[in-house]
């Protein structure tokens, strides 16, 4: 069975999970920054441009550095560049820059509220009260100053309120989506295509036509498009449900050499519909394992979002449901169906057996009665008697695995003599002839059902008879609270897998050639009466095949009832 799945909380997306991005997207914005002030202040041989690209060489390193010791602050950056943009601006004697940079300070303040908790208003009166003294500093105090402070700060105010509904949106629906996904009670993975489908493209441009042909005649291609999925999530679901402990065990690329063949077809739907255009598909994943090697089932559902009208083969997501107790319950259904079927054209064919010859022999005896002598009638009633025997055998069989299966099988608890009962047994078989039946010691009485009890002797007698081979002999002996008789023959062992399978239901160890199949429910109900009576059925090998029936002397078997 898979463990329990954990408690898990699913975690909103959190301010601190942005500034890793947005840090390496400013990276990239601030390198090429960085180079062209360069060029422009070895051009102009400007102060104040060799000082902006200082400044932006300054930002970039410091974001290099933060990245690198994974101590991303987004905040620091974002200062950096206005501070630098501002002394820049001031340092410099181009009219056109001081432009550049308040738009630059503006964007990089807003920019920074998107990283502020709360409310964030003292940010906001810090960066207003900043715009207006860089702007007191390029220009002096005057109006000019005034104005043009009081406009990028509108502009800022405006531009932060913006970036802020943004931010809170964004997140929300981020934070929704994570929450959606690491609660869900199927299995989730999210998983990047973008690379199949490039390669998809590339087999369609070479000239493929029938892509599941193609990757049927090049399995090593088949493989090698496997391995260009990239697994990017993973919920906690789908790690029970594959049996790891972490999740982030299973990200990464595929490998394809942990794919059982049987689960190879789930991955050429996956691949054909994106071939064939489409946005979704259902399979059935038989067969699998998990990582600990326990087999699975499961029902794949892989769907791919759209964005502008066009599938996003990089956000694929993949649902599988846990069907394998399902798959296992048909499995086990169309066994058992099987088996009734055997069951039902075994002993159709053991009851006309017997009724044929009984019919027969009894319509020949109607009609021809005064053509047969004395003996000749006698020896063709014995005959009847055995045929009949043989299917009233059958059909008390039948009863008492239909009773023992509805819980209605009821046995009587009385005092028997074991050895009396083997010997009637035998006599009502017309075998005492052939079976050597003896007591070793004296035996007491057992607790039990005489009934029953002779009904486990024949079916053990007739199985010995039926697989086993000459001599067959009933040993009956006491042992502590306990009778036991012993039917053995010298029949070659049942293998040690199948010493229990026998007392299955309807399953038959082996068949002989020439002799009827059983019903293969002889040994089930004689065990099934066995434990009924408080005792047990077994079998084992010591030589000869023995069948050892135990059953509780009186007083043990009156406590056990008492209990």
């Amino acid at each position: 069975m898979l463990p329990a799945a954990r408690p898990t909380r699913a975690t909103p997306l959190e301010i601190s999970d942005i500034h890793g991005p947005f840090l390496r997207m400013g990276l990239v914005m601030a390198l090429p920054a960085a180079a062209l002030t360069s060029l422009i202040a070895f051009w102009t041989q400007d102060v104040g441009m060799l000082a902006l690209a200082i400044g932006s060489w300054a930002a970039t390193a410091m974001a290099m550095i933060m990245i690198h010791l994974g101590r991303e602050n987004a905040v620091l950056f974002l200062g950096s560049c206005a501070l630098g943009s501002a002394v820049g601006a001031w340092l410099s004697d181009i009219a056109a820059l001081k432009v550049l940079a308040s738009l630059a300070i503006v964007f990089v303040g807003a920019a920074a509220v998107m990283f502020m908790r709360g409310r964030a208003i003292g940010f906001l009166v810090m960066h207003t009260a900043f715009l207006f003294g860089v702007h007191f500093l390029w220009h002096g105090i005057g109006w000019r100053a005034f104005t043009e402070g009081l406009l990028t700060s509108i502009a800022f105010l405006a531009s932060s309120v913006g970036m802020r509904w943004i931010r809170d949106r964004s997140m929300d629906s981020a934070s929704r989506f994570l929450n959606l996904f690491e609660r869900a009670p199927v299995s989730l993975w999210e998983e990047d295509f973008s690379r199949v489908g490039e390669w998809l493209d590339q087999l369609r441009a070479d000239g493929v036509t029938d892509l599941a042909a193609y990757l049927a005649d090049n399995p090593a291609a088949f493989r090698y498009g496997m391995s260009l999925v990239e697994v990017v999530r993973v919920n906690r679901e789908a790690a029970r449900f594959l049996e790891v402990d972490d999740p982030k065990e299973l990200t990464g690329p595929l490998k394809p050499e942990t794919f059982p063949d049987d689960a190879l077809p789930s991955m050429l739907a996956q691949f054909e519909a994106i071939w064939n255009g489409d946005d979704h598909v259902t399979i059935e994943v038989r067969r699998g394992f998990t990582v600990q090697g326990n087999p699975l089932d499961g029902l794949l559902h892989w769907a791919v979002p759209r964005r502008f009208g066009e599938p996003d083969l990089s956000r694929v997501i993949v649902s599988v449901v846990d069907v394998t107790a399902i798959s296992e319950a048909r499995r086990s259904l169309e066994q058992s169906l099987k088996s009734r079927d055997e069951l039902i054209a075994t002993v159709s064919h053991e009851i006309r057996t017997p009724l044929t010859t009984v019919v027969g022999l009894s319509t020949e005896l109607g009609d021809h009665f005064d053509d047969f002598g004395r003996d000749e009638a006698k020896e063709l009633l014995r005959m009847v008697s055995e045929q009949s025997v043989e299917v009233a055998t059958i059909v008390e069989d039948l009863l008492v695995a239909a009773r023992t299966e509805s819980g209605s099988l009821k046995v009587i608890h009385e005092p028997v003599d074991l050895h009396l009962e083997a010997k009637a047994t035998l006599r009502g078989l017309d075998i005492e002839h052939e079976v050597d039946c003896h007591t070793i010691g004296v035996i007491p009485t057992v607790y039990g059902d005489a009934g029953r009890v002779r009904q486990i002797l024949r079916n053990l007698l007739v199985n010995a008879r039926r697989y086993g081979a000459l001599p067959v002999r009933v040993v009956v002996f006491a042992t502590g609270d306990e009778v036991r008789l012993e039917v053995r023959d010298r029949g070659n062992p049942i293998p040690e897998g199948e010493r229990d399978l026998i007392f299955d239901r309807y399953y038959r160890s082996r068949q002989l050639p020439g002799i009827t199949a059983s019903a293969g429910l002889g040994l089930t109900v004689s065990r099934d009466l066995a434990r009924l009576m408080g005792g047990d059925l077994a079998y084992q090998h010591d030589g000869e095949s023995v069948f050892t029936l135990v059953l509780p002397r009186p007083d043990a078997g009156e406590s056990a009832a008492t209990a």
